[in-house]
């Protein structure tokens, strides 16, 4: 059951991540926080830039297991499925977030159109220097 959750929260969030970095930077700079204040959502920079970093490692894991899966054969597709959730989980635990924290974020991105514009605006930051 909670592989069920994570997937469908990992593949709906990959969704959202496309569209979300697909989108480009205010024209207007935002002003600059004294210190990291939580976002949208109760989520922080560090918060958004992680998810980030897991929906842009599951879109590749995406890539790679769609032909597989469209290959797969009855019998070895819930093999191959089980393999491609394994590897999600895995990108989402080495982003630093726990696959309930992940969970809980990609909805919030889905229903929050301040919260997808705060992750876009930090996903398209620059770095510090």
């Amino acid at each position: 059951m909670r592989i069920a959750i994570l997937a469908a929260g990992l593949l709906g969030a990959a969704a959202c991540a496309a569209s979300a970095q697909a989108q480009t930077a205010p024209a207007a700079p935002a002003p600059a926080a004294a210190a990291p204040a939580p976002a949208q959502g109760g989520f922080t920079d560090e918060d958004l830039k992680a998810f980030g970093a897991a929906m842009a490692e599951i879109q590749k894991i995406n890539g790679e297991y769609g032909p597989k899966l469209a290959a797969a054969d009855a019998a070895t597709k819930t093999d191959v499925q089980k393999e491609m959730i394994g590897k999600m989980g895995a990108a989402v635990q080495a982003s630093g977030l726990s696959p309930d924290k992940y969970n809980a974020m990609s909805a919030a991105v889905q229903k929050d159109a301040a919260l997808r514009q705060r992750l876009t605006e930090v996903l398209n930051a620059a770095p510090a220097a």
